[in-house]
Formats: structure tokens, sequence, C-alpha cells
């Protein structure tokens, strides 16, 4: 069973399910590095990506190459003081066995990944209220005046003044 909530063929949007795990992996295997950039721009950050070492224009360290995959965690902030996003692939500076070693993956060899979702859109805290009064937008439980009939006038309510509070600060 998928976590997608779409067809096998439809693009992975970054509001699916699966898109943080599967993304990377979907557009791989899909040969779409195009989509890939854009996933990885879209996201809040790259937790991951596995890498094939033995890819045509990987850099990575000597001991890394023998191997048939390896992860590479690319938190900016943690080990990685960045990640540079390009049409060619990525590349980053990451710590191996205690050494800083500047690294280049090309799309060609990401295979994988796991993308932090982007974040959610900011929630507006006050609405604009079209038409009416501030009365019946204060009180919307009551009914609307009958056709014709005058609503009834409402006094300001007052606001409550601000003012010094005796006491203040203790010397």
């Amino acid at each position: 069973m998928s976590a997608h909530d779409h067809a096998p063929d439809a693009d992975c949007a970054p509001s699916c399910p699966g898109w943080t795990e599967g993304a990377l992996e979907l557009f791989a295997v899909r040969r779409r590095p195009d989509l890939m950039l854009a996933a990885c721009r879209a996201a809040d950050r790259i937790e991951c990506v596995i890498v094939a070492p033995a890819a045509a224009g990987v850099v990575l360290p000597e001991h890394l190459a023998e191997e048939e995959l390896v992860r590479l965690n690319l938190v900016v902030g943690r080990d990685c003081p960045e990640v540079l996003l390009d049409e060619w692939g990525l590349r980053a500076t990451l710590t191996f066995r205690g050494r800083r070693q500047e690294c280049a993956i090309p799309w060609a060899a990401v295979l994988g990944g796991i993308l932090a979702a982007p974040p959610l859109p900011k929630r507006r805290k006050f609405g604009v209220v079209d038409g009416g009064t501030a009365a019946a937008a204060s009180a919307p439980d009551q009914a609307p005046a009958a056709a014709g009939a005058a609503a009834p006038a409402r006094a300001p309510v007052a606001r409550p003044a601000f003012g010094v509070i005796d006491g203040g600060l203790k010397k």
C-alpha cells in the first residue's frame, strides 16, 4: 500500500502524504532531475540523500567509492553549513572520519532521500468583514431586521483607557 494520494504516473506534489520520503526516489526512477531540484527547493530542508558513489561526476571521500549506496545527511546547521542546489546537482561540505570534505553529487547519482515538508502557510489571525457594521459583526447570532424595519441604533461601546498603575518598579 502506498502513502501517495495520486495516480502512479501523476506528479508527486508537496501536499502528498508520501512526498517527504518518496518524491526524490520517484523523480530518480523517472529520470527527472528538474523535478528533483524543484522538490529540494520546495522542501523546508533536505534530511538526507541516497547516492550511488560509482556514478559519473560524484565527488566523495575515497573510502566510499566501493560502496553500492551511501546515505548523506545534509541537514543545514547540524554538520552541513550549506547545501548548494542547481541544475547539475548538489554540493555540500560534509564531515567524514573527522575531516571536512567538499562533496558534489549530480542528480543522476541521487537515488532517493528524505525531505522535510515545506512549512505550512501562516494562518491569518484576523479576517476582514465586508459590509455591515461593527455591531453586526460582534453579534452574529442575532437575526437581521425584518425587511423595511429599521435596525435599532446601538450606543458605541466604551473602550477601556490605559492608565498608570500605582506601585511601579521597586527600587
